[in-house]
């Protein structure tokens, strides 16, 4: 995907994105717990950056925004639940009940700072 976003890009043209990924040198134990708690596509062995770098993008910069996504992870948490009769009748009963199963692992992951997340900025080369 990365490869196919540097391809419509213009060079020079700047890509950004939020990305959910395992905390770099987990023991192999931590990092299979980290991949069972986090999403599917932050399975990854590679890192983020090293994987823009990969796809042809230049000054690849990444901010660590954790601690702000996991106040926002414990936000979703607390207003799904005061807002949860409502929000089943919404989504469904499956629906609802696999977000909040997601977020409470992700929210898990990165309080046992298994899992970070980051925004990732980078330049399509000239």
């Amino acid at each position: 995907m990365l490869r196919a976003c540097r391809r419509i890009l213009r060079p020079g043209g700047r890509t950004a994105f939020f990305t959910i990924f395992v905390s770099p040198g987990l023991p192999k134990r931590d990092h299979r717990r980290a991949v069972r708690l986090g999403p599917r596509a932050g399975a990854t062995k590679r890192g983020q950056q090293e994987l823009l770098v990969a796809a042809g993008f230049v000054d690849v910069d990444a901010v660590d925004v954790t601690d702000e996504f996991l106040e926002t992870a414990l936000r979703w948490l607390r207003f799904s639940a005061e807002l949860e009769q409502g929000l089943r009748a919404a989504l469904g009963d499956k629906i609802f009940d696999e977000q909040v199963a997601d977020r409470t692992d992700m929210v898990t992951g990165i309080e046992e700072g298994l899992l970070k997340r980051s925004l990732l900025v980078a330049a399509a080369r000239s």
